[in-house]
């Protein structure tokens, strides 16, 4: 049986047009947010979580509070409030970085703390651990 351009190049849309289709439904159920959470002490090794929220889940311990967090502002690191309290005036700088995505947007925080307590107080107390 021999099929001509035309019938094949139609096949070929409607072919790409289920793949597409059936893979929509996947994106729509995927997470609400997912990122890499690093804390990269200027000594010494960096410590890596990964966080995913609806469902909450990923390597960080807490993952349930820092998704209610995140939902609270967005997605946006930035906006989650400092977390009161003392820390040392100890000099041992310190970044954190949360890369990943929020409701399929791009999200991406990087700062540079003079201190780990700084740096978890400074991010609310949770993404990075205390």
């Amino acid at each position: 049986m021999h099929m001509s351009r035309a019938r094949f190049r139609w096949a070929a849309v409607l072919a790409g047009a289920a793949v597409i289709a059936s893979a929509t439904p996947a994106l729509a159920g995927g997470p609400a947010g997912a990122y890499l959470l690093t804390m990269a002490p200027q000594r010494g090794p960096a410590s890596r979580w990964s966080l995913q929220c609806d469902p909450d889940g990923g390597t960080l311990d807490a993952a349930s509070q820092a998704c209610d967090q995140l939902e609270a502002v967005g997605g946006e690191v930035a906006r989650i409030p400092a977390r009161q309290g003392a820390c040392t005036m100890e000099y041992a700088p310190v970044r954190v970085s949360a890369d990943g995505t929020w409701h399929g947007r791009p999200r991406h925080f990087a700062r540079t703390y003079p201190n780990r307590c700084a740096a978890v107080r400074g991010t609310g107390g949770i993404l990075f651990g205390e």
